[in-house]
């Protein structure tokens, strides 16, 4: 069991497949880490696959000079991994509601996390999900052991009407 001072994990071997020259399924690039980037709240951010536009075609692949940040993106989509560290949004503040035009859908790996929202919180376990779609939200880890989840986000049409 890890502790507070003991480092996140970190999820590494990306495998895309594709087409060979025969038009059989086989193995195009195999990278042994995710791009990482360590956000000065101490959240881990990997990016395990980019998407500039929605479809895509069989021959995508990662655009690393597509770099988003924590952003949402605005087209296409993305699908990262995120632990946040222990103790994280604890504290006399308050959550940080924020928002975006986005629909994201969050997996749990390992650890807990709270979901703060406007009206309430929601707990998430290993293998739970939650689907927020343009909702305020917060995300903080209580525990003493790291927060780990996958999180696809897409854009929303947002109208008006």
């Amino acid at each position: 069991m890890s502790d507070k001072n003991s480092p996140p994990p970190r999820f590494g071997r990306r495998v895309v497949v594709g087409v060979n020259t025969s038009g059989a399924s086989a193995v195009v690039s195999d990278e042994q880490s995710l791009p990482t980037t360590e956000l000065a709240n101490g959240i881990i951010l990997q990016e395990v696959w980019q998407q500039r536009d929605v479809p895509g075609k069989p021959v995508d692949q990662p655009q690393p000079d597509w770099t988003l940040g924590p952003a949402a993106p605005t087209t296409g989509g993305v699908v990262r991994i995120l632990t946040v560290p222990a103790g994280h949004g604890r504290g006399p503040e308050g959550p940080d509601l924020h928002t975006d035009a986005s629909l994201h859908v969050m997996t749990m790996l390992k650890g807990e996390l709270i979901v703060a929202l406007e009206d309430g919180n929601v707990t998430l376990g290993i293998g739970d999900s939650i689907i927020l779609r343009g909702s305020m939200h917060d995300l903080r880890n209580d525990q003493s052991t790291p927060a780990t989840f996958v999180y696809t986000s897409f854009p929303l049409l947002v109208s008006n009407a």
